[in-house]
């Protein structure tokens, strides 16, 4: 019997928007039976492009920051798709006390990190009050994670977080959504892609072009199965309750694309935004090097 070759997948830090691949391996409903595909939740984006940068994955599916900071030092990967989410998946949570942006002067927010998609969001809520980051007491916490944990332990007024982290702010703290990422950001800076590495695209565009195909088709029977989704992220979340990870599913899901399809115009508004927070350097262009926008079938 011939040996099922082995495929390293990347995943972005632990969210909603890995229950798509979770959810199809669980029904061999992603890559071909010749194919062991075996997946890694990375921590932050930081870590994430990292390990692409020491070539530890083969595919993956990763938040566009992480993925231009890499091809911006290695050309060993290419991107041959679209992601789950083509806008800021990022929600601004607060107390009901805190009514509005202007409330959080001289408070504490919690953020990951500066010079990232959620940094823009407060950034521009700030701006749109004629405020800036140093009206508010900016609390630099790493990853969603640390946020959720410091929600309960820093006094914080507000967070910039993704789900199912909103939602367990939501029960445990009370907390409430105060403005999605996707209204503030318009037109949208961020997203999901899909990679491979160089080699295998050249080798294997066959293969390369069904996992693709197979990732679009995960995500679409995600959005409509919402049980069997959240289900698949059963015990990822130590701490979080089914319901959790159900209410984050409804929250997300109806803003998930199926559609794999690069979209050179979009990167294009990305690679502006990573530009201008210093992601990746001022001369650096997205070339059709870099993008694969038709795979062999």
């Amino acid at each position: 019997m011939k040996p099922r070759q082995a495929l390293h997948w990347g995943n972005p830090p632990n969210g909603t928007y890995n229950a798509p691949i979770h959810l199809g391996l669980q029904r061999d409903a992603f890559g071909s039976p010749d194919l062991l595909i075996d997946t890694r939740d990375n921590r932050n984006g930081a870590e994430y492009t990292q390990a692409l940068l020491a070539g530890e994955f083969d595919m993956g599916h990763i938040g566009t920051p992480p993925l231009f900071a890499a091809l911006a030092e290695t050309d060993a990967y290419v991107i041959v798709g679209q992601g789950v989410v083509r806008h800021p998946c990022f929600w601004v949570v607060a107390p009901p006390e805190i009514s509005s942006v202007s409330d959080l002067i001289g408070k504490p927010v919690g953020l990951n990190k500066r010079q990232t998609c959620s940094h823009s969001i407060i950034r521009t809520l700030l701006n749109w009050e004629g405020l800036t980051e140093t009206d508010i007491d900016l609390r630099i916490l790493g990853d969603y994670v640390n946020i959720t944990e410091a929600i309960g332990t820093q006094g914080l007024a507000a967070a910039v977080l993704c789900e199912p982290h909103v939602s367990f702010a939501e029960r445990v703290y009370g907390w409430r959504v105060l403005i999605e990422g996707r209204r503030v950001i318009d037109p949208s800076n961020f997203g999901i892609c899909v990679y491979a590495r160089r080699t295998l695209v050249e080798e294997r565009p066959d293969l390369v072009a069904r996992v693709v195909q197979d990732y679009g088709n995960c995500v679409q029977y995600a959005v409509d199965h919402m049980e069997q989704a959240a289900d698949a992220l059963d015990g990822r979340f130590p701490g979080f309750l089914v319901e959790d990870i159900e209410q984050a599913i409804r929250r997300d899901t109806p803003n998930w694309t199926s559609d794999v399809t690069v979209d050179e115009e979009f990167l294009g508004v990305v690679l502006t935004e990573l530009k201008s927070q210093e992601v990746v350097p001022g001369d650096f262009a997205l070339d059709a090097r870099m993008m694969c926008t038709r795979l062999a079938a």
